[in-house]
């Protein structure tokens, strides 16, 4: 394997609590049946950190799955029991599951691009991909909840080699979620304190999903789940891509989830997310 992208490979292995909680929401075939591995690699120059899962069982090439996780900075990072309950319990399904922690986030070189140069840090893990023998290029999706969901977009509106794209929870529009949350509003206005008036209106509409969406591969159908329950990202922020997918006549489908939250894992929402997410990959890759 090229040592120009890739920089470290360490598989994990699950301890005694991680084999527990992965048994408690999932089953034991998640960990003995999958591989996960912490990588290190290049973007921009700069050493990123990632994770890669895939099945035990490489004798074929498996489709592949980018997931953008969300959070900002280590909050809502990957770790190494979400690495299984996230990305295992995909790969297990017949995927490789590719998933950058960008920049600036637990112990990446850098400063958290949030809205910015991550959605790169994201897309170079395809390139990774291609240097897996299993991974099979052709077949590529492409998936992110939260500030993932907004990274999608942005991924979405640039590269237009995926099947198809999944969105939970998704941030789709930054001028309304500045004034939704003083949290966010605190991050939007600590990237773009240095802009113009005019020159931030351009940089919140240019990650903005729904103003976005008309760069979008129309070959690539969009599923958008979001909790009826949800008080981190308010569902109006599905409900508005939704509406603008409609209008541009992209294929799509929109799922709320009933008394789902922000985070699926701790309200149990997961498992209706996957039964959705399951049939969508199968169908489209």
């Amino acid at each position: 394997m090229s040592n120009t992208i890739i920089i470290d490979r360490t598989k994990i292995i699950p301890g005694h609590f991680q084999k527990n909680m992965i048994k408690k929401l999932y089953d034991r075939s998640v960990y003995e049946n999958t591989a996960v591995e912490k990588i290190s690699y290049l973007s921009d120059n700069l050493n990123v950190k990632g994770y890669i899962s895939y099945p035990r069982n490489s004798d074929r090439k498996y489709p592949i799955l980018l997931w953008n996780r969300g959070g900002y900075q280590d909050g809502g990072a990957i770790d190494e029991l979400t690495s299984f309950l996230i990305l295992a319990s995909t790969a297990i399904w017949g995927y490789v599951v590719v998933a950058s922690q960008y920049r600036g986030n637990m112990g990446s070189d850098g400063n958290d691009d949030w809205g910015g140069n991550d959605v790169y840090d994201a897309l170079r893990m395809l390139d990774i991909a291609s240097e897996l023998p299993f991974a099979d290029t052709n077949r590529v999706a492409i998936e992110g909840a939260s500030r993932g969901g907004m990274t999608t977009y942005r991924a979405m509106a640039i590269d237009h080699r995926f099947k198809c794209a999944i969105v939970h929870a998704g941030i789709s529009d930054l001028f309304e979620m500045e004034k939704y949350d003083k949290h966010f509003a605190e991050i939007i206005e600590h990237h773009t304190k240095n802009l113009t008036p005019d020159e931030k209106q351009a940089k919140l509409s240019s990650i903005s999903g729904i103003y976005i969406a008309e760069k979008f591969n129309k070959d690539c159908p969009i599923l958008l789940m979001h909790g009826t329950s949800d008080n981190r990202v308010p569902i109006t922020q599905t409900e508005a891509m939704a509406n603008e997918l409609k209008r541009l006549n992209h294929p799509y489908s929109y799922k709320p989830i009933e008394k789902g939250g922000h985070i699926a894992l701790k309200d149990k929402s997961y498992k209706e997310i996957d039964m959705y997410r399951k049939e969508w990959l199968e169908k489209y890759l």
